[in-house]
């Protein structure tokens, strides 16, 4: 990314308020949204599926709102958390990007792309490293558009279109268990989808304005579901002085998504006949608002001061009613509010020196104050109707608390860090960047850890003549584990227990051990241009994770159930390839393309001893195979099935032009990963089998060991074991300019109109409808980890400048 000038340029400028480490951090790649094809769908992570290597952009639900997972070099225990998501920034400022545990609905959703210049993706350890504790998985830095030279410019864009499910039939409605005519009354064709932005900007010696609003609704595939977003955004910049300016950034968002019972919320779809869904209530809404405010100083001789202060905020609220039609005489009933805030002040001081003609440096040594702070209410309860009730009711008393559940939660955690970034340039060839960064964070005891990493990157070209540029870097980032684990907490026991006090032990004691994962991370890369028509680019990593948290389970007597331990490591390494091909370039025609892919590999390196008796036990059967591993059994041994990763995964972009005519499409593709689907009818309780699990001749040998809602043991049986392999035709656009009428018609800058499509056409042996719709890569026979059918949708939209 780019906040301040690069190295040479003798003018900085100072950013004072945006959330999160304003730090001059180059990126790696940069995505021009102009240039991009984009989606239909809501959701800025849709917009760049299949255009960098190693970036992994998963649609695993056609929920309309939703957030695709995102993983760029990440690696977790558990893959239905959000750890292995990049950290996501606003003009170099972290958001509460992660989808709210009360309503699901996408963050990510609350910008239009017409408001985005660029998206630059930052892998590399030298550049991470600068972002400490914030940044393991890599970082996505969102750059918004900035007004354009002139008083005054209106732009303004809109689509309509429909979404569609293609290719669902009698025969994968067997694959998901599904009644033909259950799933056709409520997954239908023909949900309506509409967006529209609109821009107004300018420029001049004052600086620079950008303001808008947009609205998008999708009303998906689901019936009686539904997303929509509205949103108002501002980006300005003032020349307070010559030396002096300020940066001022909002966007407020409103987002809402209103949900079903059958094929969403339950996804049993067994029974013919569906349940009236009259009195059916699941309301989600979403406040967001992303705030910032910089001011810059230049003081002279190269010194910049620059202090950065921001909010990212988000209010959730959900409201559910479950009637008694729907729950076989039960009405459920529940109101949950989530409040996220984010509030970052960073202040730094830069340096530009040059010691020589040939020798430059820049120099940035600052301190940033994070604070989070999570707040959670909700209350549900179930109970039966009593004689003489209503079928339907939308007002419940008398609960008890034996049937309603309350809960308030509310966690707090200040990370204070301070960082220095060092970039030597030497003439045209050498750049060599240092970083050291320090976070403490208040949750730990031992509260500081340090952050170092090296980068040398090397320009052949000028010393060599020869046009060839290498990287290599090493460094340090961490991940920071979640507070409950290590705070203690207290529960009723019964007496057995020891130490108890009136009913009331501990479940287990506060750890002051607790740490944050170290990520060690090696990088290297070689960039070759194959003369002016080809650029390949072969970049390698490797990284180690140490000293995860887990529990170790103890023993009645001890009068605690479980204490916690770190330890455990485990590998991610892998290459990532790029080929972008400038084919033809002239006034009439241009053609061009992007062909990307990435090789990985992950590896359980140790485990702690005596691992049956903590909550790693489950990786005892993988310990040097890949944590992302599906483990089954067979007769009385764990044994490895398959994996849940593919081998690898990319993207291929063709992009077309003749004179007013341009077309352009996205392949993504994914081969080697494994799903194992779960038998819907070989269920069984494995004491009322004697532990003998029962093979059928029409499912595998393997079963799964589960835990049934009373807490006894089940033995799974798995039907199938698929090849998750796909390649999809993700997005495709045709556009037409019309250049005659923007001449003719003086105060019209720019008249295009455009067809788009998404997720057009998937080609693979899975027996589903979506290989990548499996979270943990099993589907299991309630369909808990599976997302709802993965639409494609056409729009036809217009765009004009005046």
């Amino acid at each position: 990314m780019r906040l301040i000038p690069k190295p040479g340029g003798k003018i900085l400028f100072f950013l004072l308020v945006s959330f999160g480490a304003a730090m001059s951090v180059p990126a790696q790649d940069s995505l021009r949204v102009d240039s991009l094809v984009l989606a239909n769908r809501s959701g800025l992570e849709n917009i760049i599926q299949g255009s960098v290597a190693g970036l992994r952009v998963k649609s695993w639900s056609g929920t309309t709102g939703a957030q695709s997972t995102l993983n760029l070099r990440g690696l977790s225990l558990d893959p239905t958390d959000q750890s292995t998501m990049p950290l996501i920034l606003i003009n170099g400022i972290p958001m509460v990007a992660g989808p709210s545990n009360i309503t699901g609905i996408n963050p990510l959703t609350y910008f239009t792309p017409e408001q985005i210049d660029r998206i630059e993706v930052i892998k590399d350890i030298d550049r991470l490293a600068a972002y400490g504790v914030q940044a393991p998985n890599g970082a996505l830095n969102i750059i918004m558009k900035e007004g354009q030279s002139g008083s005054i410019h209106v732009r303004g864009s809109a689509y309509a279109g429909v979404n569609f499910l293609q290719n669902m039939d009698y025969k994968r409605d067997a694959f998901y268990n599904f009644n033909t005519t259950a799933r056709r009354d409520v997954y239908e064709d023909g949900g309506m989808m509409n967006d529209e932005t609109l821009l107004v900007d300018g420029a001049g010696s004052y600086g620079s304005y950008l303001f808008g609003l947009s609205n998008h609704q999708d009303k998906g595939i689901i019936k009686g579901s539904g997303f929509g977003r509205q949103n108002l955004f501002l980006n300005a910049k003032y020349n307070i002085t010559d030396r002096f300016t300020a940066h001022f950034y909002n966007n407020m968002t409103m987002a809402n998504r209103n949900g079903r019972y059958s094929g969403e919320y339950s996804r049993d779809l067994i029974l013919p006949v569906v349940g009236s869904e009259e009195f059916f209530m699941d309301r989600n809404r979403n406040l967001g608002l992303v705030s910032s405010m910089g001011l810059n100083y230049l003081l002279g001789y190269g010194i910049t001061i620059r202090t950065v202060a921001g909010l990212s905020y988000e209010g959730a609220s959900r409201d559910m009613y479950i009637p008694s039609n729907l729950l076989d005489g039960e009405i459920y009933a529940s109101s949950a509010a989530y409040k996220r805030q984010l509030i970052t002040w960073n202040t730094s001081a830069n340096w530009l020196h040059d010691f020589s003609d040939a020798l430059q440096m820049d120099m940035t040594l600052g301190g940033e104050l994070r604070n989070t702070d999570d707040r959670l209410t909700s209350v549900n309860g179930q109970r039966s109707l009593e004689n003489g009730g209503s079928n339907f009711v939308k007002v419940v008393t008398g609960y008890n608390a034996g049937q309603t559940i309350a809960l308030s939660n509310h966690n707090i955690e200040k990370l204070l860090s301070f960082y220095g970034t060092w970039k030597f340039k030497y003439k045209k060839d050498l750049d060599v960047n240092l970083v050291a960064r320090a976070d403490g964070s208040s949750l730990y005891d031992k509260k500081w850890a340090f952050y170092p990493a090296l980068g040398i990157h090397y320009d052949l070209k000028n010393s060599l003549d020869i046009p060839v540029k290498i990287n290599a870097g090493i460094g340090k980032t961490g991940v920071l584990n979640r507070p409950e684990v290590y705070r203690g907490q207290l529960d009723a026991y019964g007496d057995y227990y020891g130490g108890n006090y009136l009913g009331i032990g501990q479940l287990y004691p506060g750890f002051s051990g607790a740490k944050s994962i170290g990520v060690i991370q090696v990088d290297a890369g070689v960039t070759v241009a194959l003369g002016s028509l080809l650029n390949l680019s072969v970049d390698y990593f490797n990284k180690t994770y140490s000293d995860f948290m887990y529990q170790r389970y103890q023993p009645n007597i001890s009068g605690i159930e479980y204490t916690f331990e770190t330890g455990g490591k485990l590998g991610l390494s892998g290459i990532e390839i790029t080929l972008d091909g400038n084919w033809i370039h002239s006034t009439n025609f241009s053609w061009g393309t992007n062909l990307n892919i990435a090789f990985y590999k992950n590896k359980v390196k140790s485990l702690p001893g005596d691992i049956d008796n903590t909550s790693l036990a489950h990786l005892a059967a993988v310990s040097g195979a890949p944590v992302t591993s599906l483990v089954a059994w067979q007769g009385s041994t764990a044994k490895k099935i398959g994996n849940s990763e593919p081998k690898a995964f990319g993207g291929f972009t063709n992009t077309l032009r003749y004179r007013n005519i341009s077309a352009a499409f996205v392949v993504t593709y994914a081969w080697g990963a494994d799903v194992a689907a779960a038998s819907f009818n070989s269920r069984y309780d494995a004491q009322s089998i004697n532990y003998d699990f029962p093979v059928k001749n029409a499912e595998t040998p393997y079963y799964f060991i589960d835990k049934d809602a009373d807490g006894r043991t089940v033995y799974q049986g798995i039907r199938t074991i698929e090849d998750g392999s796909f390649m999809r035709l993700s997005r495709a656009v045709v556009s037409y300019r019309f250049n005659a009428i923007s001449k003719k018609v003086e105060a019209l800058s720019d008249l295009e109109i455009f067809v788009r499509g998404d997720n057009l056409l998937t080609l693979s042996r899975y027996s589903g409808i979506n290989p990548e719709e499996n979270i943990t890569g099993s589907r299991r026979y309630d369909l808990m980890y599976t997302g709802t059918p993965l639409p494609a949708s056409v729009a036809l939209g217009i765009k004009v400048v005046f």
